[in-house]
């Protein structure tokens, strides 16, 4: 009996056909249209803090990604890909490189440029559409960006000219927020007095409060941008260190956090500054106890992952250092209270961050390999909701096939039939929905089958192939993760989020980023070092 997503399971709300650039409002005007969509699609009290937020990917976090992804979070941030400026004020299409339904609502569009005039003329064109913030990409080191002109990553090397077009922007955007996406270097300009420069000369020199802190450094050549991804380490400490040296601004932390119960550990950390001008110490500080814990995890199946390797006392103090008394007394008594509370697995846990040193937290490929094991749970884990919007997978899949068919064909039909986007198109951001499931691989080669044949739309190609899916898996409900609290603590099995541990400021360092060795003179040639070993990663801490 072949499995389908049923029919009349939800309304289509996009039953009627959107004529390419009319913003899918066939009677009013562009701009009208656009203030209507933002006033329906945000509460009287605004879109609220990014807590968590999905990073701009180029090729990947597409208006039909963000979808899909909306579908699972109702409050998570989401990004569009960098849009070059000039194309924003060039292109013949410009629904195509900017539009989004409402219910995508909060959105941040994210700019390439260097130029002052030309980014603020991109951001009055992109006004009408209305995107939550707009964001300047000083982060990215992709040839397809760094190498194009000064902008991306390169950018951090012209502080001056980021706090020019960053005034530029605010200027043209009016009551549209504006914020920055930075490294925490570049090449040789890797120190973090060199980092509290470019914060201070691009804070002081236009509206900018808040900055999306990549927790690591690049090179803008020898390395490709994987490598850029996973050789430089990781410097939590120092973004957490800017809050410390510039109180007044908000700082969001991005780079190799994997999920909503890890994003939620940073968010909630209440303990020790990383203490400035310290060597490094490999030591870490004591978080305190979070405000808000989550609830117990639910009993693991077979297919959950490891449940945790200890109880909640044995682990906070092997986590702490090995002996039970190092633990807090209080810390240990939160950690019990948050894990025999009784609360169900699926009820509120309240809001991250209350009382927390940075803005928020920004996954990046985890959230697309991943969907729903990163975000079918984020509303409730981090925003504090009562439940999350989506119930299972089959539920996400018919809401995301009435957007799908919908929008075939919307920016051109050609003499061929061929459309775009076609069906080939729309069914790639849910080839990760089923990630690690029973089933995945059969599905994914499947669907494959049934593409070359053409099909009209993405309901025939599920309707042809959700069988090789057990029912067990299309229904499941969101996993959910461990007690925030105790994860915090180390109560977690090797396959949870680590503790958050905060080192001491490293000094000094080589042109990696990394420690000098003892009695060393480190990296100072300003080349990348050597790629680590196939199977290895830099580690964070």
């Amino acid at each position: 009996m072949r499995t389908t997503l049923g029919s009349g399971l939800l309304r289509n709300c996009y039953q009627n056909p959107i004529v390419p650039g009319s913003f899918s409002c066939r009677h009013q005007s562009h701009r009208t249209c656009s203030a209507v969509v933002r006033c329906m699609a945000t509460s009287k009290d605004g879109p609220g803090r990014q807590l968590l937020s999905v990073a701009p990917m180029m090729d990947w976090t597409d208006v039909h990604y963000r979808q899909m992804a909306r579908l699972l979070s109702k409050k998570t941030w989401l990004w569009t890909e960098m849009v070059v400026d000039k194309t924003i004020i060039h292109t013949q299409q410009l629904d195509r490189h900017l539009w989004f339904p409402p219910e995508q609502h909060p959105v941040v569009l994210q700019l390439g440029g260097s130029d002052p005039d030309t980014l603020a003329a991109a951001v009055k064109m992109a006004l009408p559409y209305g995107y939550d913030e707009i964001n300047l990409n000083c982060g990215c080191p992709s040839d397809r960006v760094a190498g194009a002109g000064c902008f991306g990553a390169s950018l951090m090397l012209e502080a001056g000219l980021v706090a020019r077009c960053m005034d530029a922007m605010a200027r043209a955007a009016g009551d549209t927020p504006v914020n920055v996406k930075c490294r925490l270097g570049v090449d040789d300009a890797d120190s973090y007095e060199q980092l509290k420069a470019f914060i201070r000369v691009v804070s002081e020199g236009s509206p900018v409060t808040h900055f999306i802190m990549h927790a690591r450094k690049c090179f803008l050549k020898g390395l490709n941008p994987h490598q850029n991804r996973t050789i430089p380490p990781i410097r939590y400490e120092w973004v957490y260190a800017l809050k410390r040296d510039f109180p007044h601004l908000t700082f969001s932390l991005n780079g190799n956090i994997q999920g909503a119960y890890e994003a939620r550990c940073y968010l909630d950390y209440t303990g020790p500054l990383p203490e400035p001008g310290a060597e490094e110490d490999t030591a870490g500080c004591e978080p305190a106890p979070t405000p808000h814990p989550a609830p117990a995890p639910a009993a693991s199946s077979s297919t959950d992952t490891d449940a945790p390797a200890a109880d909640g006392d044995a682990a906070a103090s092997a986590a702490a250092g090995g002996d039970g008394a190092t633990a807090s007394s209080s810390t240990r008594a939160a950690a019990e209270n948050g894990s025999s509370s009784g609360a169900s697995s699926s009820g509120p846990v309240g809001p991250a961050g209350v009382g927390g040193y940075i803005e928020g937290v920004m996954i990046g490929r985890q959230a697309y390999n991943d969907p729903w094991g990163v975000l079918s749970d984020a509303d409730r884990a981090i925003f504090g909701e009562a439940a999350n919007p989506a119930t299972s997978r089959r539920q996400v899949l018919a809401e995301y096939c009435q957007y799908a068919d919908a929008m075939l064909g919307r920016w051109a039909v050609k003499g061929d039939g061929h459309m775009e986007p076609g069906v080939r198109t729309m069914i790639k951001p849910l080839l990760n929905l089923f990630h690690g499931e029973k089933g995945s691989k059969k599905w994914k080669n499947e669907v494959d089958g049934i593409l070359k044949a053409n099909p009209a739309t993405l309901r025939e190609v599920l309707d042809r192939s959700l069988h090789c899916l057990p029912d067990e898996v299309l229904d499941a409900p969101p996993r959910t993760g461990p007690c925030a609290l105790a994860a915090t603590h180390g109560v977690l099995s090797a396959a949870e989020p680590r503790p958050v541990q905060l080192k001491r400021m490293p000094v000094p360092e080589d042109r990696a980023g990394r420690p000098k060795p003892a009695g060393g003179s480190g990296n100072t040639s300003g080349s990348p070092p050597p790629p680590p070993p196939p199977g290895t990663r830099a580690t964070p801490w």
